[in-house]
């Protein structure tokens, strides 16, 4: 996750190296861009996917009614699935 503002720059170039960026299309306040971090890192820590966590992480922002959730711009390389990309798995 690019976690700076206007940050959606360049995330093409990323991801030939990363499967998926999450960026910033324009400015996000600071509430807003602590309420997204804060609920997308605790729903990938929970195993749930990317595209999951995103959206989760917006819908925590419009709960708390704050500005920018439609700022956060997730984008995947044309081989990967957001919604089965899970980054962290429970033990066995």
């Amino acid at each position: 996750m690019l976690n700076a503002c206007e940050s959606l720059d360049g995330a093409d170039d990323l991801l030939q190296a990363v499967p998926t960026v999450i960026g910033m299309s324009d400015e996000i306040n600071d509430a807003s861009a602590v309420t997204f971090a804060a609920r997308f890192y605790a729903g990938i820590a929970s195993a749930q996917s990317v595209s999951t966590a995103v959206e989760q992480a917006k819908v925590a922002m419009i709960a708390a009614s704050l500005d920018g959730a439609e700022l956060p711009v997730l984008k995947t390389r044309d081989d990967v699935d957001p919604g089965d990309l899970i980054l962290v798995r429970p033990p066995e």
